[in-house]
Parts: C-alpha cells; sequence; structure tokens
C-alpha cells in the first residue's frame, strides 16, 4: 500500500529534484509529471494520515534549509463525501464594558488566544494555550498542586503543565509525577507521539480542557 501527496508551492515551483530526493526516507519516491511533483510514501493503507505528518516535517525542515515554502496535499483514491462544520458562538459587548486596564501580560495572551483559535496543529494549539497560563502562574511558583496518585485526575492547572510537557518535549519520560499521569492515561512514559493514533487521540480531547484553563485566565485579567 502507499499514500501519494502532491506537492504545491507558494510561488512558482523551485526545486532540485534530484537533491530533494536524496534528503528523504527510503520509503518516500518523487516523480515528476505533466501537472507537477508527487511523493509517494509506503503506508499501511491507502490514504494514511499519518502520513501527513511524516512529510509534513520534512517539507518543514526544507523551508528552514531554503525558504522554500511547499505544501504537501494528499490525493484520495477514493472519494467520500464529509462535513465539517466550525463554528463560532458570536455575542454582543458587555452592557458595562469599559476601557481595559491593560497589563503586560494580558496583550500577549489575548494575542495567543487569537493565534490558537486559529490553529489546526494539536501540538501548536496546546503549546499556544499553556502559554497564557503561565504568563498568570508561572512554573517556577507553587501554583500547580503535586500529583501522587494516579487514579485520579491531577489538579486542572497540573494536568495543563502536564499535557505542555508531553506535546513539547520528546524522548521518555523521567519525572516521577509525569511518569504517574501517563499511568492514569493508559499510555506509555513516553513523550507524545503523533504517530500513535490512540496516543493522539487522548491528546487530543485534552484541547477543551486547555481551552477551558486559558480563558478563565484571560477573563480573570479582562474583568478582575
Amino acid at each position: 500500500m502507499a499514500t501519494e501527496f502532491k506537492l504545491l508551492f507558494e510561488e512558482k515551483p523551485d526545486l532540485e529534484i534530484d537533491k530533494f530526493r536524496a534528503t528523504l526516507p527510503p520509503s518516500f519516491r518523487v516523480g515528476k509529471r505533466d501537472d507537477g511533483i508527487y511523493v509517494t510514501i509506503k503506508s499501511a493503507l491507502a490514504g494514511d494520515a499519518r502520513c501527513q505528518y511524516l512529510i509534513d516535517r520534512e517539507l518543514d525542515r526544507h523551508f528552514f534549509l531554503t525558504c522554500v515554502r511547499i505544501r504537501a496535499e494528499m490525493v484520495h483514491t477514493k472519494v467520500t463525501s464529509s462535513l465539517t462544520v466550525k463554528y463560532r458562538i458570536h455575542s454582543s459587548l458587555p452592557d458595562d464594558v469599559r476601557p481595559q486596564n491593560w497589563n503586560y501580560q494580558l496583550a500577549i495572551q489575548l494575542r495567543l488566544w487569537s493565534i490558537a483559535n486559529d490553529s489546526t496543529e494539536v501540538m501548536t494549539k496546546l503549546i499556544l494555550l499553556f502559554q497564557i497560563i503561565e504568563l498568570t502562574y508561572p512554573l517556577y511558583k507553587g501554583y500547580y498542586p503535586k500529583y501522587t496518585n494516579s487514579a485520579k485526575a491531577p489538579h486542572a492547572l497540573t494536568e495543563c503543565k502536564f499535557i505542555r510537557h508531553l506535546v513539547a518535549h520528546s524522548g521518555d519520560v523521567t519525572k516521577v509525577d509525569l511518569k504517574k499521569y501517563c499511568a492514569y492515561l493508559g499510555i506509555p512514559a513516553v513523550m507524545f507521539d503523533i504517530t500513535d493514533p490512540h496516543c493522539c487521540n487522548i491528546i487530543t480531547s485534552k484541547v477543551a480542557l486547555m481551552e477551558e484553563e486559558a480563558k478563565k485566565v484571560i477573563e480573570k485579567a479582562l474583568y478582575p
């Protein structure tokens, strides 16, 4: 089986195909056709979503080295119809609204909230949301209750800290409290692996928690 991608360029295609091919893993095949350049990746099934991550990281590396922006669009052999609904609940300004009493953190937190809401990448969204929390509750202070019992959920702020650690770092988990949290989630004591569907589903389910806690932080600053 294989998963195929078409490369889309921000501007006029600018790619040394032979040199680009030499940078890729053996499971990647690069070919040029009349309508563009394609990359095919060996996979367990056709249209494997995990291959999107694999090619995106290669293109992120390529962008860093060359400043050429390339996007990989998956080629679907089967066409299915699906409807994705994304909505925001709009509201009017409060009746008692007044000029904001600004502080250094709040302006940054509101910008991070805006960027996080537009992000479709789970790891990026979680890191941005935790930055909002951390600006008000720095890690070096005692805002995050210790976690000792893996049979129970951590305090909300502590759980947000754990989630951020899992998505922002790599390798084995070494800290005792974070190991206990992994045991609570029922996942191996390793940092987040986006190619693991089970782990990915669990981490994705935590976005709502992080959004809720980040929103509390901003609301408290908006209406002290």
